[in-house]
């Protein structure tokens, strides 16, 4: 069974040294392939160069054509599958935010979904596929996307062509995987199986399904990221997807599952994710053949939302997660959790984040949110001029030693986030996390500042 690390590259994108050295990392927990989720970081050329890494949008001017190259080359002396993803119709964020191809959004106030009636929209993405092929010409496998198509049939034209067919709104979705899975196999010098996300074929009507013989066309990956407690999929789908696909993959999650803007990969949680997949699969394996797993590891939700945990916190979670599905950490038939590896990429940052970040953004917390200042500083009693210097001496100390705290570790995270990622990404995520709760600890300080120099107050009748 197919162990496939997912790297999603729209949130801090990797420096090429310490890509490589996930790359290695994972290859000793058991991985046999890679899938690459490029988004902005490609760098498209022609009509399209500004979507991606030539575009003036991509601060971490991450990645040139020889890069990707480069990577590529890396996971095959790994041994690795090197699967590229290239979004074909959902999180289009990336393309059509840009003003040139704003025209082509299905929602006119979203930038996330493509419209599939526009000719112009299946030219984009097969100018997207063919520039990854052509980076990649021996490509076994690509990766379409095709995941939450928030928005189906809005446009007018949209709603002409499913009130026409008898499949209704999935034809349009189903027609559009047709044209740009039937461009890959026509394009590529060599057979490509093309992977997709399932969640837009969950509900599907099976007929639909045959009728456009997507079980032909694509392997879907059935992706699912909750813990054993709340692990479930509808009996329908198993009954549709038996019928129609001859092969499956499985998708679970490592990291960016947990939450939109964590700092940590709990790995309990994530462990228990395994553990749901390989019942599912034990009790399913009579019905669908499951070629592989992807262990998804997502930085952000779309486009537009902030980071999720980094690569390095991330890395002791995913050697667990692997292992789960490597024999030799099984004893008697328990699974062995990694909890004790000793090195990791990056290993430095992460322990600086766990060990130093993590708990003094608890107390910033408890000092912006807690008991001090609602009870002595709040928004009524700084109104009123209502406020007790002896209480607002004690916000001020605690505002100031938080304040140096933060100032102590600035530097070391910023050196530590650029030897990772880009200047932009490190920029962001050190605004994100730092700065801007900084900011709010400087307004704590300075309003107790002004209201100690006024005195005490009278209360106010």
């Amino acid at each position: 069974m197919h162990k496939i690390l997912h790297l999603d590259l729209k949130g801090a994108p990797m420096q090429i040294p310490f890509l490589e050295e996930v790359l290695k990392a994972a290859y000793k927990w058991g991985c046999t392939g890679v899938l690459i989720e490029w988004e902005d970081t490609f760098p498209y050329t022609g009509d399209i160069a500004e979507i991606g890494s030539n575009g003036p949008c991509n601060g971490d001017k991450m990645y040139t054509r020889a890069e990707i190259k480069h990577i590529i080359k890396c996971s095959y002396d790994l041994g690795y599958d090197a699967i590229q993803l290239i979004q074909t119709i959902g999180h289009m964020e990336f393309v059509l935010k840009h003003p040139k191809f704003k025209h082509l959004r299905e929602e006119r106030k979203s930038p996330a979904v493509l419209c599939p009636s526009q000719p112009e929209s299946l030219a984009l993405v097969k100018d997207m596929v063919r520039q990854a092929l052509d980076l990649q010409p021996d490509a076994r496998y690509i990766h379409i996307g095709a995941d939450e198509v928030w928005h189906t049939a809005v446009c007018d034209e949209c709603k002409i062509r499913a009130m026409g067919n008898e499949h209704g709104v999935a034809s349009l979705f189903l027609e559009h995987i047709r044209e740009i899975v039937a461009f890959v196999k026509k394009y590529a010098p060599i057979r490509v199986t093309v992977l997709m996300w399932d969640d837009m074929l969950r509900t599907i009507n099976v007929e639909a399904l045959k009728h456009y013989k997507i079980g032909d066309l694509v392997q879907p990956i059935i992706w699912n990221y909750n813990v054993k407690e709340h692990f479930k999929f509808a009996p329908q789908m198993w009954l549709s997807y038996q019928q129609v696909f001859t092969f499956v993959w499985a998708g679970s999650a490592f990291k960016g599952a947990n939450g939109s803007s964590k700092m940590v990969s709990p790995i309990e949680r994530y462990a228990s994710n395994q553990e749901a997949w390989m019942h599912l699969i034990k009790n399913n394996k009579h019905k669908v053949s499951f070629f592989g797993m992807i262990f998804t590891g997502w930085s952000r939700y779309d486009h537009y939302a902030t980071m999720c945990e980094l690569m390095p916190v991330a890395l002791p979670c995913l050697a667990t997660c692997m292992n789960y599905w490597t024999e030799i950490y099984r004893k008697n038939g328990d699974i062995v959790i990694i909890d004790d590896l000793t090195e990791w990429p990056g290993r430095d940052l992460a322990e600086y984040i766990m060990q130093t970040l993590v708990p003094l953004t608890d107390q910033a917390n408890n000092l912006l949110h807690g008991d001090m200042v609602s009870t002595w500083l709040n928004a009524w009693q700084v109104e009123h001029s209502f406020t007790c210097p002896t209480q607002l001496e004690c916000i001020k100390a605690s505002s100031e030693a938080l304040l140096s705290n933060y100032e102590e570790i600035q530097q070391p995270l910023m050196c530590h986030l650029t030897t990772i990622t880009g200047n932009r990404s490190a920029e962001e995520w050190m605004y994100t996390n730092v700065t801007a709760v900084v900011n709010k600890i400087e307004d704590i300080r300075n309003m107790a500042i002004q209201r100690i120099s006024a005195g005490a107050s009278v209360r106010p009748r």
